[in-house]
């Protein structure tokens, strides 16, 4: 018989640490340590599990520690093409900048939009050893990455010292998971670990290609959803190359 899959509730783990109401030195020191239990504990888990389910800001999602072994379970629970991207989930954006690199136009674009309900799909960095890469108009290799605005509930997610290979956890157009009760069954029996962050809006993330911006500041929104596309283009100081606008 298979061992029960283990169920951390993250808000459970966080405590009072899960706000940002921390007074005091005393208070700030304990979950300091807090933190770090949290963040070994978490990194464990999910380094010995084979696949998980966890939060985001939008909605529930199915993967592992960015290395091929939870690469290649995600591709086979979900029956998914090898070639077919998937996206790589950072725990801040402090990591993300850290491992893109990106050049400063890119760079302000990405501090306008993050942490936050948008996937951006941007150039491959070079070096990332990551998953197999998607290509955009003119072939050259790209990659959809999140920093989620943690909810209270998930915020120990933010602990995480290592991306998240992921995709959603449901099959492709079914409605998205808000509570893990809402995973797909067949998903939810491929997971060995379920990190609960409680119940979450239910819309998936906004998709923004941004892989032309370095050179031309184009960009243009491959699928609507969580983060209006008016408040996109707020934040980045001009409308999309609405030609290949899609909300589908």
């Amino acid at each position: 018989m298979s061992a029960a899959p283990e169920v951390i509730d993250l808000a459970a783990l966080a405590g009072a640490c899960a706000t940002r109401d921390i007074v005091g030195d005393g208070a700030a020191a304990a979950c300091s340590r807090t933190r770090i239990r949290g963040a070994s504990q978490l990194t464990s888990a999910l380094g010995a599990a084979r696949l998980a389910c966890f939060p985001t800001d939008t909605v529930y999602g199915v993967g592992g520690l960015c290395r091929p072994p939870a690469m290649e379970a995600l591709l086979a629970a979900k029956g998914r093409d090898p070639e077919k991207p998937l996206q790589v989930i950072f725990p801040t954006l402090p990591a993300l900048l850290t491992v893109l690199e990106p050049p400063g136009r890119l760079a302000d674009a990405l501090c306008r939009l993050l942490p936050g309900q948008v996937t951006l799909v941007v150039p491959y960095p070079e070096g990332f050893d990551g998953p197999p890469p998607g290509r955009d108009a003119a072939g050259s290799p790209t990659l959809g990455v999140r920093v989620p605005r943690w909810p209270s509930g998930a915020v120990a997610m933010s602990w995480i010292g290592t991306p998240l290979v992921a995709s959603s956890a449901n099959p492709s157009g079914d409605r998205p998971a808000r509570h893990l009760s809402e995973v797909d069954p067949g998903l939810a029996a491929a997971c060995d670990l379920f990190l609960d962050g409680g119940e979450l809006p239910g819309t998936a993330s906004t998709v923004v290609d941004m892989s032309a911006y370095t050179d031309h500041a184009r960009w243009r929104v491959l699928r609507a959803g969580a983060l209006d596309v008016a408040a996109v283009a707020a934040a980045l100081g001009g409308p999309p190359d609405c030609g290949t606008f899609s909300s589908t």
